[in-house]
């Protein structure tokens, strides 16, 4: 099977991007293009951000040539710097046949009892971003009072974890979550000259506050065909 990772360049709302591409994209991937297939296959969208997925290589090449003339109708174009074309195979498996989508990396893997499995985890992108962007947040924001300091702490941890906290992604979680308790550490005991926490106190304030730790959650992706 072939994978096709395209993204309208073109800077829009994602609610306008929905309505749009329903039209532009959806409608006719589904009227036009699957009918005439001999292969299965499949489009995810959200907004403009979209992977289609081929049985075949060489109907996957054919969408390929004909969905920037599609576009230009609607004048739209597309990004080339996230358009690629990938095997993506469970017949296949390894981290180099790869995709980015929404965040997360997409890559088959075979486990212990030699059968493929469809794995997910943070992309490395994003991953190095939430690390720049907790630490920054922490450094500009440490002098605000404790108690709004760490119900914004808390929202932001919350809405990671509900995210990117899947069964085969805890070990990304798990060292974003590290890394963010050691900028923690850092700069609130540098709000003064003289240090306010040591690790226990810095646990009880976490307590106290129910900033819990980056758990996994049990989710399921069935793939029956791939």
């Amino acid at each position: 099977m072939a994978l096709w990772k395209r993204s309208a360049a073109r800077s829009i709302s994602p609610v306008l991007a929905n309505i749009y591409l329903h039209y532009a994209l959806d409608l006719w991937f589904e009227r036009k293009v699957k009918p005439k297939l001999k292969g299965r296959a499949m489009l995810i969208r959200y907004a403009d951000d979209f992977v289609v997925a081929f049985q075949y290589r060489d109907e996957a090449m054919a969408f390929y040539r004909e969905l920037p003339a599609r576009l230009e109708k609607f004048n739209l174009t597309v990004a080339p710097e996230k358009t690629a074309i990938r095997r993506f195979s469970r017949f296949h498996p390894g981290q180099n046949r790869c995709f980015e989508f929404l965040g997360f990396q997409f890559y088959w893997y075979v486990d212990f009892s030699r059968e493929p499995r469809l794995r997910r985890r943070t992309s490395t992108k994003k991953h190095k971003a939430t690390l720049k962007e907790m630490t920054t947040w922490t450094k500009v924001n440490r002098h605000d009072r404790l108690n709004h300091f760490m119900c914004q702490l808390k929202r932001k941890i919350d809405g990671f974890r509900n995210y990117f906290a899947l069964p085969d992604n805890s070990l990304s979680v798990g060292r974003i979550y590290d890394h963010i308790l050691h900028s923690l550490f850092k700069w609130l005991n540098r709000r003064s000259q003289r240090r306010s926490f040591n690790w226990h106190g810095l646990k009880e304030v976490l307590k106290y506050y129910r900033v819990e730790p980056m758990t996994v959650r049990k989710r399921h992706i069935t793939v029956d065909w791939y």
